[in-house]
């Protein structure tokens, strides 16, 4: 795969995942008043403008990777092991589960530190449990999921009798 072909296919998961994100969050849009003209009228641009984005990137993710990248690195360097893909998979997803869950550990943390009285901590001892078990398993995935890595490759291959 050259590195043309890589990026394109990085902008293209990148499109899938804010396309994603925009359709999980245009829930809270629907949720405005109407009568709230400014902010509904902002909530209906960021939504338009994200899906003219999204269609950019997904449409045409070549032609972004040719600007990206010089015209020297558009020659396929040579192919790399399933286990090596299954590793960079493995670590961005980790990668992605740290940058969403760490920020609201740190903040759920702080306020269950400020806040110790009763009613005012609500699920927030809950929160903190569920999103140090996301860090854990993040920073697992970032820094070498070999037990992930067996079990995929078990999970593949049960069923098929290996040549004697």
């Amino acid at each position: 795969m050259s590195p043309h072909q890589a990026v394109a296919v990085a902008v293209r998961i990148f499109a899938a995942w804010l396309g994603i994100t925009v359709l999980r969050d245009l829930a809270s849009f629907i949720f405005l008043k109407p009568s709230d003209i400014p902010g509904f009228g902002f909530a209906v641009t960021v939504v338009v403008l994200a899906a003219v984005l999204v269609a950019t990137l997904w449409f045409f993710p070549r032609t972004i990777a040719g600007k990206l990248l010089s015209s020297d690195s558009a020659k396929p360097e040579a192919a790399a092991s399933p286990d090596l893909w299954l590793a960079m998979g493995c670590a961005l997803l980790g990668l992605w589960m740290l940058t969403s869950s760490l920020p609201t550990l740190i903040f759920d943390t702080y306020a269950l530190l400020r806040f110790n009285y009763g009613d005012e901590r609500g699920n927030v001892p809950q929160s903190v449990a569920y999103y140090v078990v996301e860090v854990v398993i993040g920073l697992w995935l970032v820094f070498g999921g070999r037990g992930f890595r067996r079990l995929f490759w078990w999970a593949r291959n049960a069923g098929y009798k290996k040549a004697l």
